[in-house]
């Protein structure tokens, strides 16, 4: 058997408020990913880490009465100790509000896409939904809601700086359908193609430091913006491989051979497949091969969130049942992101 090399992560979280099992659904897939992979033979890193400069943070920490930074590294310790309760076999561990590797990745990939002409500033006012952290347009909204969280999202107007996304769309579009960025199942990357044939439009990827309330790390070279969190998160997926650094990390497991898969869930899967491929092209820096998306787990219909009523703490659920137990279940009886079943995933 020859050996190969998988570099596979999960999403962020925001660290708003404690994890639930939604997030461990994710790290529990990509845990199994990863020691599939390793039983074969190959070499694998994983990661999985917390989004720490999210706006929902700050007012998070408002609402409580309590530091910005106090909220974060409580609930960020929360979310690094589900490794011991879930049995996750962690390589590396990011948080983008305090690892020394991160804001200078970010800040260098700022500048890589500024280089090549895809960022620019302009006026703007629109829809925002905090609990995305994302502008929609009317149209995007259900009964003048998001379709995400049932609010309604607050109008804004600011200056900001916007990205190129549209200068991307032809090339985004041949690499999802030739499957050379591979996602899975089939009805994501079919919506990932839909979106892209319905014309991409330039998005705002900063904020003003008093919106973000001077949380987050201030654009390169303009310190009244703050970059976008999405912006800043998705960079964790080569900050922490020391991109900006120290890079024989992100030499060896990005700009190398091998895979580099993403695990999502759906409601995120506009940011993974399409934004972040997006920047990296205009960065001139490989793809993500795969982008693997599940469902959510829900009660009663209900998405299960950090902070909606129908939380479940996963580490009450290993208490009471056991690690093996709740790993089985999340496994076995909830829509799973696509599985090693193809020649690819071999």
């Amino acid at each position: 058997m020859t050996a190969s090399r998988h570099y596979v992560t999960t999403t962020i979280p925001y660290v708003n408020s404690r994890p639930h099992l939604g997030f461990a659904l994710e790290l529990v897939q990509a845990d199994t990913l990863a020691r599939h992979w390793r039983r074969r033979g190959s070499e694998v890193r994983l990661l999985s880490g917390t989004d720490d400069n999210s706006l929902k943070n700050v007012l998070a920490a408002e609402a409580e009465g309590v530091d910005v930074r106090v909220l974060v590294d409580r609930n960020a310790d929360a979310f690094a100790a589900l490794s011991a309760p879930l049995d996750l076999s962690l390589d590396d561990f990011i948080r983008t509000s305090s690892d020394p590797r991160h804001r200078v990745g970010v800040e260098r990939l700022w500048r890589r896409c500024a280089a090549a002409g895809d960022l620019y500033r302009k006026e703007y006012e629109g829809l925002y939904c905090v609990g995305c952290e994302q502008f929609y347009t009317p149209g995007e909204l259900v009964g003048g809601r998001c379709a995400e969280h049932g609010t309604e999202p607050r109008r804004v107007a600011e200056e900001n700086w916007f990205f190129r996304l549209s200068r991307h769309a032809d090339r985004l579009h041949r690499l999802v359908s030739d499957g050379v960025l591979r996602v899975e199942p089939a009805v994501r990357r079919n919506e990932v193609l839909a979106l892209i044939e319905s014309g991409l439009h330039d998005f705002s990827v900063s904020r003003s430091q008093a919106r973000a309330r001077g949380w987050g790390i201030p654009v390169p070279d303009d310190p009244g913006q703050v970059v976008y969190v999405w912006w800043d998160a998705l960079g964790n997926y080569v900050t922490s491989l020391g991109y900006g650094t120290d890079e024989a990390a992100y030499g060896r497991w990005w700009a190398g051979d091998g895979r580099r898969v993403h695990l999502a869930g759906k409601g995120v899967v506009r940011f993974h497949a399409v934004y972040w491929p997006a920047i990296l092209l205009s960065a001139g820096l490989p793809l993500p091969t795969d982008v693997l998306v599940h469902d959510y787990l829900t009660v009663g219909g209900r998405k299960i969130s950090k902070s909606g009523p129908d939380t479940v703490d996963p580490v009450a659920l290993t208490d009471a049942y056991g690690t093996d137990a709740v790993r089985w279940w999340l496994l076995r009886d909830v829509p799973r992101v696509g599985t090693p079943t193809s020649p690819r995933n071999g």
